[in-house]
């Protein structure tokens, strides 16, 4: 009769090692996992008490956003870190009509309170994790408002940088209202409010034009950023008219996001200038992939056309390296095609509702992508030499209500 073989003593140590180690493991693991969910609404009273509030008919919509620090305090979760920021909308319905709130129109893409509370689950006890789930459903902005009544509560959306702009659309069988917010988010600056506006120039200084004038002013030079010290760097592609407040709104409305100011980290020697100065503003589009992005730079000018406010943009289309290494060691690599970040930006305010009238100006012979021209920093650029003029509007304007200038032909790609 064969006998089974023996196990080997060094072995059996080594699984009951393994098994020891995996026990440890599970232990510390619920060790950890006993955390209690904590939280501290007091500040709600604060983010309530700042709200913008608009009305439209018999329906009155209130809202805030809390900043990263009160979140945290009112959920008792870094929820800012996990990209989530709350939204608290209050709905007044004054109306005789059962009303119903499109969570879509403030996030595509919004959060379910349950959602929320599962993607901060860990470290939590179990009961713990059925209490946060409790408190962010309880949270939650109903989606009716029955005639009458009043209703009041968070929706969890996609955090942005800088000032958060939304819309809030409620709808009846009757009737539909349409609330379109910008509110100031605590806890970020952004760059433009660095600046003081009304110390860039001297009445002196200020050029107001008709629209013929306006043109000629335009024409009589080449507009191009400069480097600290007056090199040539790239030409401006786009012009925009409006003041400050609209810029912002139509920017905002078109997914451009407000930046931080860093003009302490700006390497001099590598940034371009105009008007003597480093960018007034910046703004960035958001892209899955961070190397893979658009930024806007504008500088106000001391033109103005009708009286309103004019700014060149620049604006830079990153495309990336075409490795990971790369990326790391150069950062993203510059779209040569001045005109592509152009075209982008024009295509991207007219159908966000934001432009109200545009126009076309031949400025200077083309240069053609088999001759590429450069900058101070070396880097090689072409263009059709065109120059896009952008009247922007702070409140929506239809896509079939934009008007159009006679100036030049469009530019159309050879």
């Amino acid at each position: 009769m064969r006998s089974e073989p023996a196990i080997n003593p060094l072995r059996r140590f080594d699984l009951t090692r393994q098994f020891l180690q995996l026990a440890a493991a599970f232990v510390l693991l619920s060790a950890c996992a006993t955390q209690p969910f904590q939280y501290d609404s007091a500040l709600s009273s604060a983010v309530k008490g700042r709200a913008i509030t608009e009305t439209t008919g018999e329906v009155t919509v209130s809202t805030s956003v809390p900043g990263e620090e009160e979140t945290t305090s009112i959920f008792g979760v870094p929820m800012y870190e996990r990209g989530i920021q709350p939204v608290w909308i209050e709905v007044v319905n004054n109306s005789d009509d059962f009303l119903r709130l499109a969570l879509s129109s403030i996030d595509r893409e919004y959060f379910s309170p349950i959602e929320v509370a599962y993607l901060h689950r860990k470290g939590f006890s179990k009961s713990a994790r059925a209490e946060m789930e409790r408190r962010f459903y309880d949270s939650a902005m109903p989606r009716s408002i029955p005639a009458g009544e009043s209703r009041s509560g968070y929706v969890f959306t996609h955090a942005n940088p800088g000032t958060k702009s939304f819309n809030v659309d409620l709808y009846s069988n009757a009737n539909d209202y349409s609330f379109a917010f910008f509110v100031t988010v605590p806890g970020f600056i952004p760059d433009h409010q660095a600046v003081s506006f009304k110390d860039l120039y001297s009445e002196e200084e200020f050029r107001n034009y008709d629209l013929t004038g306006f043109r000629t002013a335009l024409s009589e030079q080449q507009w191009f950023t400069k480097s600290k010290s007056g090199q040539p760097g790239l030409p401006v592609s786009v012009v925009i008219v409006a003041n400050g407040l609209d810029t912002l709104k139509a920017l905002l409305r078109a997914g451009w996001y407000e930046q931080p100011d860093t003009r302490d980290l700006v390497d001099a020697q590598t940034a371009h200038y105009m008007f003597g100065r480093l960018p007034d503003a910046s703004f960035r589009t958001r892209r899955d992939d961070k190397s893979e992005r658009n930024e806007l730079y504008v500088w106000q000018t001391p033109l103005r056309v009708n009286g309103e406010v004019v700014w060149m943009g620049r604006i830079v289309h990153f495309i990336g390296q075409r490795n990971q290494i790369r990326q790391v060691l150069f950062g993203a690599r510059i779209d040569p095609n001045v005109d592509e970040g152009r075209n982008y930006f024009m295509q991207n305010i007219w159908y966000s509702q934001s432009l109200e009238q545009l126009a076309w100006l031949e400025m200077s012979d083309p240069v053609p992508i088999d001759e590429p021209a450069r900058d101070f920093n070396d880097t090689e650029y072409f263009t059709d030499g065109y120059l896009a003029v952008a009247w922007l509007s702070g409140e929506p304007v239809s896509l079939i209500e934009t008007t159009r200038v006679d100036w030049d032909s469009q530019p159309h790609r050879k």
